[in-house]
């Protein structure tokens, strides 16, 4: 049947919804819907990340449709006027989305799956919850099927140990997650897992091997040949996880405050470098791109500035050639730059390095014990370590280095 809709899809001139609707809602909102109608008996709900939707869904909604599934994509940053942004998803009114779940099955669905991706996780997880407290006997919820899901609360310190939102360790129904290898959440797989749990929450994890984050949104032009498999596979891997979804018999939800919004009041982080809390002193040691094994260690008697980064992560290309000319502007300095590599093999660097030409010392995290070890939720994450190896100062994000006030700080510690 999968080729029938393939030449359904090379004879179509675009490709779009069936349907757009508006649906009013008591509290005089109005919540506008792509769908993709199958008249069947099950439907999924796409929540938007905190990026909202693109248009890459549109293919995978339309095989679930073929496939006889109802999909409702719900465009929620128009419905209520909120830019895409972080912290969009806590703009959205959860009793508004509570209310909209109990439309879907007035409409004669009889059961219904979550998907969606990022931070719009937070957003599932607190509407299944509140929907659940109100209709405990139903079973009309079965899971969420979650793409890298952001979970995190707020933005945590470097070297520090991430707090998770209170629904997250509170949800009840199955969750299954798909983790694209180059992706922050890959390496986190276990940490989610064990938070997810804390409620009664069934968890499988779905690894996607060398499949870059956000394929399943993104359009086809900007994927590689492996993105592109994973997404032509893709309504397939939903179809089976909401197989295993439907297994499971769920818990009775954990009661907590009715206001489960967790507003991110963090501000954006001033291009300095900020002064470490953490653990004083880390221990590294991992293979080089030449497979040589090196010790942080060695660099005793050296300020080290320790960047975590990857090749598939944009801002971190961004501040490669700031490094650069950071590490030529002090290399009559006892200075050492050092970069970590999150996840990818020498090879793929190599690779990479033809394209964008750089000469630092590069260390291969390629299990991800590394990032979890210095507490690195995020990339690029930078530490900048003092002569007797203690960590001074961290930056999360790019960083223009060799600007003046960079350089002034850097200078202190030499």
């Amino acid at each position: 049947m999968k080729w029938i809709f393939t030449l359904f899809m090379l004879l179509s001139s675009f490709v779009t919804a069936d349907d757009k609707i508006e649906l009013t809602l008591s509290s005089g909102e109005t919540i506008v819907a792509d769908t993709f109608n199958a008249d069947g008996n099950t439907l999924y709900l796409y929540l938007p990340s905190e990026r909202g939707f693109g248009k890459g869904h549109i293919s995978t909604a339309q095989q679930l449709a073929f496939e006889g599934s109802d999909v409702w994509a719900l465009d929620l940053h128009t419905s209520y006027m909120v830019a895409k942004h972080r912290s969009s998803i806590d703009k959205f009114s959860i009793d508004d989305l509570v209310e909209l779940i109990s439309l879907t099955q007035s409409k004669g669905f009889k059961q219904l799956f979550f998907i969606t991706s990022g931070r719009g996780a937070q957003l599932a997880l607190k509407a299944a919850h509140q929907w659940q407290l109100k209709n405990p006997d139903s079973r009309y919820l079965k899971g969420h099927i979650f793409h890298s899901p952001h979970l995190i609360k707020g933005k945590p310190l470097l070297g520090a140990k991430a707090d998770y939102v209170a629904v997250a360790k509170a949800s009840n129904l199955p969750v299954y997650m798909i983790l694209p290898q180059y992706s922050t959440k890959y390496f986190r797989a276990e940490e989610i897992v064990k938070i997810l749990k804390l409620g009664g929450s069934s968890v499988f994890v779905h690894r996607l091997k060398d499949v870059s984050g956000g394929f399943h949104m993104r359009n086809e032009e900007d994927l590689t040949q492996t993105d592109l498999k994973a997404k032509a596979d893709l309504s397939n891997t939903y179809l089976q996880a909401t197989s295993l979804l439907s297994s499971v018999k769920s818990m009775s939800p954990i009661t907590l405050a009715k206001d489960t919004a967790t507003k991110n009041n963090s501000a954006f982080s001033e291009p300095i470098l900020k002064p470490y809390k953490g653990k004083r002193q880390m221990a590294l040691q991992l293979k080089n791109i030449q497979g040589q094994q090196i010790k942080l260690n060695d660099y005793k008697g050296q300020v080290v500035l320790l960047n975590f980064w990857a090749s598939w992560c944009k801002p971190c290309i961004k501040e490669i050639p700031s490094l650069v000319r950071l590490g030529e502007q002090l290399k009559t300095q006892n200075f050492k730059i050092i970069t970590v590599n999150v996840g990818e093999s020498a090879s793929e660097i190599n690779e990479f390095k033809k394209r964008i030409k750089f000469d630092l010392p590069i260390l291969l995290d390629d299990s991800g014990q590394a990032v979890q070890d210095w507490g690195v939720y995020a990339y690029p994450s930078n530490f900048l370590l003092d002569q007797n190896g203690i960590i001074r100062y961290t930056y999360r994000g790019a960083l223009e280095w060799d600007e003046p006030s960079i350089v002034n700080t850097i200078k202190t510690l030499l």
